[in-house]
């Protein structure tokens, strides 16, 4: 009986000490298990920490309750063959028990290792300084284990880590968190055409796998990190269109793979460093900043005394001292030299004078009758907007009063335009308003100036100033020197036509533009004269609408039209001929007459369909109907994508809708043409040339 006694003893013993061990592994396993979902740092998990915290002390004080009780209950027993029965029986339901632990524990450890990633976290930071007014960041969610199919973000394939966030034309406002520079695989950053404000964070430089950076077009300050020359995969930079100043950082020049350069219509200020990457991009990277000089804007620097801050190296610090008699020769030659510089000197001021004293009488003479007709008119009022005419006010009404017949380059619905060139060779369009539109100007334009004169948009010519003169009034202009789209799509003599990715580039631009007047302006702008001649082109034919500051502003919602019929015949909507209210929708049909012509290369009202008894897009509709899309394309465009040629066409069939509800929204037509403009390669981190604008 003893040894039998021994044996179901040392049994209960050593499954006793089996329990209590197993007990301590899960209970460590349980406790690693908090220590790392602690260290996630994942708000929404708070309830899975307090229920491992309550089953993790409930189970370890139940074990130390329970512990003496088991012994004494052991060293109790006196009848082992009971004892054994009971024993088998708490071992089967032990065994059920501890499966049930391992389960439970299991769950709970497989719910932790769902929270979201660091990477994910890090983009909730970004979204809690945005401001997001039409919830396009609403599937961006803390309970999600990985950002991956959020909006705008994709990952690496691999370790699924963010490797681009992509969100422009999203109406984003707010500040961009500096916890961007977590995201440290980040190779794509693309915010542009938003309303973002506030800095560029220096942590951005963080992200050292960067190749592509597109911020333009926001309200962005301040100047750019100074270690932005870190990122050296660097391919693209764009943060045109802000209100960046500053110095340029010397540090881009150290970017090697840097192809596309964009620091355009900003404030920056100083010279340009001409070194390395800077060296190899022209003024088209930098127009706009008035204040920068350098080789690639054709502008020296100047010292603070006047003179070019490059001076002729001093002579050699290791010339020998010159002779006693050679020293007298010296002497001698330059009394002379002196004598002749002090007679020069006498003459020239003398001729200054006299050219000086005959100026002051030419123009006492000119301004005595300037003042009287002041005194009849108004005085002169010279306004300029946001620091972009930096020039003296006589210097600007001595440039404007010399206009003449030579310098006119066109003329617009409103008056004629002028070419103004400045001393320092910088060149401005002037419209100089004709009289007959002087009255409303007088009424209505000068209340819109402190409107007009706020818009800002890489795709809308630039208001720079307004100037009142007794005799005229002129509106001054950025100076776009390839002329108006009108000019070279019909342009005869034109040696090389547009091409197929030109042209919708130009498209594109054009409908950004519009979309900014229509949807992030406040008050909305319609623009009521959409047409080619009022697209101008810059150097490298990006497309910039002109004359919308002309139109009338939509204050309410009631006071949504105007009643003035204005507009060019062929490209108005039939509700604005009919009923002369001008509203968002017919400016789409004008745009989307505009694409036709575009596509077509022919002008709304060609005689080849006019005299038919049709306009272009009655034309394009029968040719569509009869399957003929390769008599609708301009016979010039030989590398037109039949395809994209389609698509396109189907964007103006519904722009030029006889239901204006039908129409789409200029934000809607910007987003369509830009699926047909972007790359259509998804891996590719930067965007294709036609959208660098």
């Amino acid at each position: 009986m003893e040894p039998q006694t021994l044996s179901v003893e040392t049994k209960l013993k050593t499954s006793l000490e089996y329990t209590i061990s197993l007990f301590s592994i899960f209970s460590l396993w349980q406790f690693t298990t908090i220590i790392t979902c602690t260290h996630n740092n994942s708000a929404h998990h708070y309830y899975h920490y307090r229920l491992f915290f309550f089953l993790f002390f409930s189970e370890f004080s139940v074990s130390l309750v329970l512990l003496p009780f088991s012994v004494q209950w052991l060293a109790a027993q006196r009848n082992y063959s009971t004892l054994q029965t009971r024993f088998e029986g708490e071992m089967k339901m032990g065994f059920f028990v501890l499966c049930f632990y391992l389960i439970h524990v299991e769950i709970l450890f497989s719910t932790c290792s769902l929270a979201l990633t660091e990477d994910g976290l890090a983009l909730l930071e970004i979204k809690s300084t945005l401001n997001d007014s039409r919830n396009i960041l609403g599937d961006w969610q803390a309970t999600d284990e990985s950002p991956c199919k959020w909006t705008g973000i994709s990952c690496h394939p691999h370790d699924q880590r963010v490797s681009s966030i992509n969100l422009p034309y999203m109406q984003l406002g707010g500040n961009i968190s500096p916890s961007i520079g977590k995201l440290s695989r980040l190779q794509r950053l693309a915010l542009h055409q938003n309303s973002l404000n506030g800095i560029i964070p220096y942590e951005l430089t963080n992200c050292t796998e960067l190749r592509a950076v597109y911020l333009r077009a926001n309200h962005l300050q301040g100047g750019i990190p100074s270690d932005i020359g870190n990122l050296s995969h660097l391919t693209i930079l764009d943060l045109s269109s802000n209100m960046l100043k500053g110095a340029i950082p010397s540090s881009i020049g150290r970017l090697t793979r840097l192809r596309l350069l964009n620091l355009s219509t900003n404030y920056f200020s100083g010279e340009i460093p001409d070194f390395g990457a800077l060296s190899t991009f022209g003024n088209s990277s930098f127009i706009g900043n008035l204040d920068l000089c350098g080789r690639q804007v054709q502008k020296p620097c100047r010292t603070s005394m006047g003179f070019p801050a490059v001076l002729p190296h001093a002579a050699s610090d290791e010339s020998t001292v010159p002779s006693k008699r050679s020293s007298h020769y010296i002497k001698g030659v330059l009394i002379v030299v002196m004598a002749t510089m002090a007679i020069t000197l006498a003459v020239l001021l003398a001729f200054l004078w006299i050219c000086l004293l005959s100026k002051k009488e030419r123009a006492a003479k000119k301004y005595t009758e300037v003042k009287k007709q002041v005194v009849q008119d108004a005085s002169t009022k010279l306004i300029t907007f946001h620091g972009d005419l930096p020039y003296p006010s006589c210097e600007i009404i001595e440039k404007l009063e010399s206009l003449d017949q030579e310098d006119v380059v066109g003329s617009g619905g409103f008056g004629t335009v002028y070419r103004m060139v400045m001393n320092d060779c910088g060149t401005f369009a002037v419209k100089k308003i004709d009289r007959s539109h002087e009255g409303s100007i007088d009424q209505v334009f000068e209340r819109e100036l402190e409107i007009l004169g706020s818009i800002k948009h890489i795709n809308l010519v630039n208001l720079r100033g307004y100037c009142r003169l007794p005799m005229s009034k002129l509106l001054i202009y950025d100076y776009l020197a390839m002329g108006s789209l009108d000019d070279i799509l019909h342009e005869c003599g034109r040696e090389q036509p547009l091409n197929w990715s030109t042209r919708l580039r130009i498209a594109l631009g054009s409908a950004r533009g519009l979309a900014y007047l229509h949807h992030d302006c406040s008050p909305k702008i319609v623009h009521r004269d959409i047409k080619s001649s009022n697209i101008l082109l810059d150097e490298n034919l990006e497309p910039h609408v002109s004359d919308f500051g002309l139109a009338k502003l939509l204050v309410d919602e009631e006071a949504h039209v105007t009643t003035v019929v204005a507009g060019t015949f062929g490209y108005l909507a039939p509700e604005y001929l009919q009923s002369g209210r001008a509203t968002e929708k017919s400016d789409v049909y004008s745009f989307g007459v505009l694409l036709l012509e575009i596509v077509t290369g022919k002008r709304p009202t060609d005689p080849a369909f006019v005299n038919r008894g049709l306009n272009v897009v009655g034309w394009m509709n029968t040719l569509l109907k009869e399957n003929r899309l390769e008599d609708v394309v301009d016979k010039r465009c030989r590398d037109a994508d039949m395809e994209a040629v389609e698509a396109i066409l189907e964007i103006a069939a519904r722009c030029t809708d006889a239901s204006p509800d039908y129409r789409p929204t200029m934000n809607q037509v910007a987003q369509l043409l830009e699926q047909e403009v972007m790359s259509p390669c998804p891996s590719d981190f930067y965007e294709s040339h036609s959208d660098y604008s």
